[in-house]
């Protein structure tokens, strides 16, 4: 109770201290005040950390530019925004008028010719101030020493199903890409103000080969960053230790051996230090963790395409709290998580470099596709061979409130270690989404450890055909299908698989599916936790497996801890209507043979088979 007590406390008193902030407004200049002609000066920083005057000039006010929120027009007349124009990075300058904050530096038109920009008003960003912050809303942050005890009580994450987030696609391919990609489909359907667009975020990719880079670049440009590469940081140490207004703020996705940096301008900072910047949405994504840093400029790169800054973190400070249209709101003393990540390439002579160390920030849709990035990276930048190579990834995952996770899988690729295609698929990337968005508990992702051998060869089988004596086959008779196996420079192969043909499947014909084991789906029942989808990411079939599957004519039914296969077409519709509640699953069912081939199996076959109404046997009176 006292620690209840204590969290509401946090919560009330800072929501208080924003609605105190709002009120006091001497400050602050309203937009009925603001008249064409008024000048005044912006604050940014154009180089270093030292935050710079520029003058401004008020155009007039686009009176609910959006509802509920008006838009200051402004000119910046200036040497270098009268060449730059609207600048990715200036996003949250603070522009004063009359001595006074009229708000934050904020939109730009595309191929505009003028210096003119849009102004978020400071009294929308204000009221993004009233939302209270609780730090469950934040699993894994920690208030930094020195606080109040009041507010340093961290308060239990709930381990209730919760509601809001997607659901987890547990019987769907899961991809390192999965997330970030549903994001960019809400972000496309979220479209901005016609002709005018907010201020693009410099997102700086520091320790990056290009092609990885470039892959990086294309996947977080549609949620409204420019991307480009810079530096990891390392030459920015004792910057400085505070925000301030018109200084640049950095949020950290990941730093280390490879850093990736959002960049804006700060705006305001209220009593008691909780911040404002930006002036409009880093990805709009709500309450959310993010660490943040002070950062340093180092170039405004001016283009006719679009300028933005150049820039690196100075000193780690606090967390990205709220991401809201207005503005984004930083606390400075809470710490956010972060999840360390190591990567080491075994298998590669010579390499200057084989373990990589980066700390990702913990978010549940950015957390996959930042860790795929580091691993591809490290992997191209030790083992960049464009080569046949077979590869062996044995990773640990850890899971709030779980037991770490141990994944031991193989794989092959012909175009090189480094082939994004290789890696999307491995299953840690399952994990990571069954830890982040699971419908049962608040969990998150906690470490990440990865090792992988690589051996540049094509050791693999690779599924040649399939096959079988006989048009036609016996129900409940077995029949042997014949596998050509193929390897480099060895002679085919041929392994005969006996299949049993049920007597279900009488007069009809049934499909084989010849492949390698980790091309191979097994049917899952329901979860009904956590603990449930950890332990269906491990039941897989090896990639070393060779694997016949006979698609049989009966279906089977997915129930919340249960499959039941082979039902027939009466039983199946009578279960179907007696446990919709349930959300019961029809699938094919599958009969399968799985032979330990001790390679990689790839490539695959499939055929068709007719089989007899009646045994040929019982035909002769057997």
């Amino acid at each position: 109770m006292k620690r209840l007590a204590s969290g509401l406390w946090f919560v009330l008193s800072v929501s208080l201290l924003g609605a105190a902030v709002a009120q006091s407004t001497p400050g602050f200049i309203h937009v009925d005040e603001i008249r064409p002609g008024m000048k005044g000066y912006g604050l940014s920083v154009f180089r270093g950390t030292e935050p710079e005057r520029f003058d401004v000039e008020v155009i007039d006010v686009l009176d609910n530019f959006r509802p509920d929120q008006d838009l200051i027009l402004i000119r910046t007349p200036h040497p270098l925004l009268d060449r730059a124009r609207g600048v990715a990075g200036m996003s949250g300058s603070p522009i004063y008028l009359d001595g006074r904050l009229a708000g934050a530096y904020a939109y730009g038109w595309s191929y505009g010719t003028d210096p003119v920009v849009g102004v978020t008003p400071i009294a929308s960003m204000l009221a993004e101030l009233t939302r209270p912050v609780r730090l469950e809303m934040f699993p894994g942050a920690k208030p930094l020493p020195g606080l109040p005890r009041a507010q340093s009580e961290v308060a239990r994450p709930s381990r209730e199903r919760f509601a809001g987030l997607p659901p987890f696609r547990g019987e769907q391919p899961v991809t390192a890409l999965s997330t970030i990609r549903a994001l960019q489909e809400k972000s496309s359907r979220t479209e901005g103000p016609v002709g005018l667009h907010r201020v693009s975020t410099p997102i700086m990719l520091g320790g990056f080969t290009d092609s990885v880079a470039h892959m990086l670049a294309e996947e977080l440009e549609p949620l409204g960053f420019v991307a480009t590469q810079s530096s990891t940081g390392g030459s920015a140490r004792g910057g400085p230790t505070r925000f301030e207004p018109g200084g640049a703020i950095a949020v950290e996705l990941a730093r280390g051996d490879i850093a990736i940096t959002g960049v804006g301008t700060v705006t305001h900072i209220a009593r008691g230090g909780r911040t404002l910047a930006f002036g409009h949405p880093m990805m709009e994504a709500g309450a959310t963790g993010l660490p943040t840093a002070t950062a340093r400029v180092l170039h405004v790169l001016v283009s006719e395409l679009r300028s933005f800054k150049i820039a690196e973190t100075a000193h780690p400070l606090g967390t990205l709290v709220q991401d809201r249209q207005p503005a984004i709101v930083v606390e400075p003393d809470i710490s956010a998580a972060r999840i360390p990540v190591r990567v080491r390439i075994n298998g590669v002579e010579g390499a200057p470099k084989t373990e990589w160390h980066v700390e990702v920030a913990s978010h549940r849709i950015l957390t996959p596709s930042i860790v795929f990035a580091v691993i591809v990276n490290a992997v191209k930048s030790t083992a960049g061979d464009v080569q046949d190579v077979v590869f062996r990834a044995r990773s640990k995952i850890g899971i709030e409130g779980q037991d770490i996770v141990s994944l031991d899988e193989q794989g092959y690729s012909p175009i090189g270690a480094a082939s994004p295609a290789a890696f999307s698929q491995l299953r840690m990337f399952g994990l990571m989404e069954a830890a982040f968005a699971n419908p049962f508990e608040t969990s998150r992702v906690t470490s990440v450890d990865l090792e992988m051998d690589v051996e540049f060869n094509r050791e693999v089988y690779q599924v040649a055909a399939a096959s079988i004596a006989y048009d036609e086959v016996d129900p409940g008779e077995e029949a042997t299908i014949y596998v050509r196996l193929r390897r480099v420079d060895h002679e085919d192969t041929i392994r005969a698989v006996k299949v049993r043909i049920p007597h279900a499947a009488a007069g009809q014909a049934v499909r084989v599916v010849v492949a390698g084991g980790n091309q191979m789906a097994i049917e899952q029942p329901r979860p009904g936790s956590l603990a449930d989808l950890i332990e269906q990411t491990q039941r897989r079939y090896p990639a070393t497996s060779l694997v016949v599957a006979l698609q049989l004519p009966t279906r089977g039914l997915t129930f919340e801890g249960h499959v039941v296969n082979s039902l027939p077409a009466s039983a199946l519709n009578s279960l179907q209507l007696v446990s919709t509640s349930e959300d019961s699953r029809p699938f094919v069912t599958q009969s399968r043979t799985e032979i330990d081939m001790s390679k990689v199996v790839v490539g695959g076959a499939n055929l068709t088979l007719q089989v007899r109404e009646v045994a040929r046997r019982q035909l002769l009176g057997e």
